[in-house]
């Protein structure tokens, strides 16, 4: 697998998000508001954080050793979601509809 990029740390203690993919694996990275923590999603392509389900979320100290476990996990999940087989495009579009009807359900104490 080719290097895998990540922002430097001020990147993110400045606030900003870091969405990005590494063959089929998609990634997204958020920083807290209070800038203590760096919140990780990874999902597998090929559409975006909007059409995806959310295959796991971690959450990581922001510092430099909290970036560097960041990206350990990050490639981790790269090799697994490369080495699955590719899904049709019939799979595709079901899963991203399956993502789509997931996030306009109600949430327990949301009103319909």
């Amino acid at each position: 697998m080719e290097e895998f990029f990540l922002p430097v740390l001020s990147h993110f203690l400045n606030g900003n998000f870091w969405t990005a993919s590494a063959g089929r694996m998609r990634y997204r990275a958020v920083p807290s508001e209070d800038k203590s923590t760096l919140t990780a999603q990874v999902w597998e392509g090929p559409y975006g954080f909007a059409f995806s389900q959310i295959e796991e979320e971690a959450a990581f100290p922001l510092s430099q050793e909290g970036l560097d476990a960041l990206r350990a996990w990050a490639v981790g999940w790269a090799e697994t979601i490369n080495a699955r087989p590719r899904r049709t495009l019939a799979e595709d579009l079901a899963r991203r509809e399956a993502a789509l009807a997931q996030k306009a359900a109600p949430r327990p104490g949301q009103n319909p």
